[in-house]
């Protein structure tokens, strides 16, 4: 993984970019946050977009950094919003079901919209990913 900080505009949104895959091979080491090279110690005080669009997998311990961010952003008086996913990425995200917890949006935009305005649930900015290929059949018996 390569994360990079693109700008920090006039409004103090810090617009960071994280490219290449995001393994468990990214937080081996134990070290610091990766937030914390870009953005400084106190990352998690800040506003910040997270560009995931040069991202093409993730794993479960990518989907684990993305909730600690989160959760420490929520503590630290910052807000994070993760946006542009793949669509490997956001297949992953809805298989494990983390449209609740993750504010994920589907491109800048909505993102930047996401921090100026009121908090909307995370589940609504991106229409699961499964929803458009499942079509198989009910199983007899779990009929609708």
């Amino acid at each position: 993984m390569k994360i990079t900080l693109n700008d920090i505009d006039p409004a103090g949104v810090a617009r960071v970019a994280v490219a290449g895959d995001v393994t468990i091979q990214d937080f081996a080491d134990g070290g610091p946050n990766p937030m914390e090279s870009v953005l400084g110690t106190s990352w998690a005080a800040q506003r910040v977009l997270v560009s995931l669009d040069s991202v093409p997998y993730i794993d479960s311990s990518a989907i684990g950094w993305m909730i600690d961010c989160q959760r420490r952003f929520k503590s630290g008086g910052g807000c994070v919003v993760w946006h542009s996913p793949s669509t490997r990425v956001r297949e992953m995200i809805d298989m494990l079901k983390m449209r609740n917890i993750l504010d994920v949006r589907e491109n800048e935009s909505a993102a930047r919209s996401a921090l100026k305005g009121p908090p909307e649930p995370a589940a609504a900015p991106i229409p699961p990913a499964a929803a458009a290929t499942n079509t198989a059949s009910p199983t007899p018996g779990n009929e609708p």
